[in-house]
């Protein structure tokens, strides 16, 4: 069977994101992932908060956070929905990770 990596668009972390950010986007990947894997493919569904540029910097200002405290805060929050809706992430990291590999036998950073 074929090999797959699906993904969405990351979410900005400035904040928490409605219902309709989750339906649009990281919703449909996972609803693709899931019949993949059902028909037996390998498949890989990854996505992460995009931690970069402008947004994170204003609304880690606007709580009075260094911008990496307030990133890894508001990561946390959104992983939290997104595991409350059991959406199936095989990884769900962050824009700012310097990870860039992973091996199968090692667990992955929330």
């Amino acid at each position: 069977m074929a090999r797959h990596l699906i993904t969405s668009a990351l979410p900005y972390i400035n904040g928490i994101k409605h219902l309709g950010n989750m339906v649009g986007s990281m919703l449909p990947a996972d609803v693709y992932s899931r019949y993949l894997r059902q028909r037996g493919h390998d498949v890989l569904y990854i996505c992460a908060t995009d931690e970069h540029g402008t947004p994170a910097e204003l609304a880690a200002k606007e709580q009075g956070l260094p911008v990496a405290d307030f990133c890894a805060q508001a990561h946390d929050a959104q992983k939290a929905v997104y595991d409350g809706f059991a959406l199936a992430f095989d990884y769900f990291g962050r824009s700012s990770s310097r990870r860039t590999s992973r091996s199968p036998s090692t667990s992955p950073a929330s």
